[in-house]
């Protein structure tokens, strides 16, 4: 399922008097009667991928064994892989749009966390300090 297109669609920008845009291509249509449609089929699947990466993420982060790590961090990136496909058939039906942030809260945010900095368990190297709780392993 996995591909290499650039293209994603024809999306564009809808603003439509709303104060925040919208980036969206046009909807496919799709029956909307009480039945199983395209749409719901495919919500349905990305939901799955999304859950299937979640779990993938936790087996690999605490497996053991060093095969059985490697053949699933294999099947989670297949995985990953699967579910950026399946958004962006949605993307490019229309099925799922995207809200821009404003600047104004993007540096807001910024401001807010990056007093975090601080307390990370860095020194401006990228290496962990030795001792205390973020001691190396020995693995």
């Amino acid at each position: 399922m996995h591909n290499n297109r650039g293209s994603y669609g024809s999306y564009q920008q809808q603003y439509s008097g709303s104060s925040t845009p919208t980036i969206k291509n046009p909807s496919a249509s799709f029956d909307k009667g009480a039945d199983f449609n395209d749409r719901d089929r495919i919500n349905d699947l990305l939901a799955t991928e999304k859950w299937l990466t979640d779990g993938f993420n936790v087996f690999v982060r605490e497996t053991s064994h060093q095969e059985l790590y490697n053949d699933v961090l294999h099947i989670l990136n297949e995985t990953h892989h699967a579910c950026r496909d399946v958004f962006n058939l949605m993307f490019e039906k229309g099925w799922y749009s995207l809200h821009p942030e404003q600047p104004s809260h993007i540096a807001e945010h910024h401001q807010k966390y990056s007093g975090y900095r601080s307390q990370f368990p860095t020194q401006g190297s990228g290496q962990f300090q030795t001792g205390g709780m973020y001691s190396q392993r020995d693995y």
